[in-house]
């Protein structure tokens, strides 16, 4: 992903669009809770970062589970 540049919230949405098309949800949430610590839109995205990370971990869930179920259909 190539580097964004400039000042204000822009950027910082577009990284974390990037990062939600890439599927990486945890990295966007610390982006985002990264770049509007201190402002007055920090506690506008807290409810979002929250739920981005929980879906990161529902996936995680959700891979572990369907290799488990894989492995105990072969076996």
């Amino acid at each position: 992903m190539k580097e964004q540049s400039g000042d204000g919230i822009e950027p910082v949405i577009s990284k974390v669009e990037n990062l939600l098309v890439d599927g990486n949800f945890v990295e966007a949430a610390d982006v985002l809770e990264g770049g509007v610590r201190g402002s007055e839109a920090e506690e506008v995205v807290i409810e979002w970062v929250r739920q981005a990370r929980n879906r990161a971990l529902a996936e995680q869930a959700l891979t572990l589970l369907q290799s488990y179920a894989m492995s105990i259909n072969f076996t």
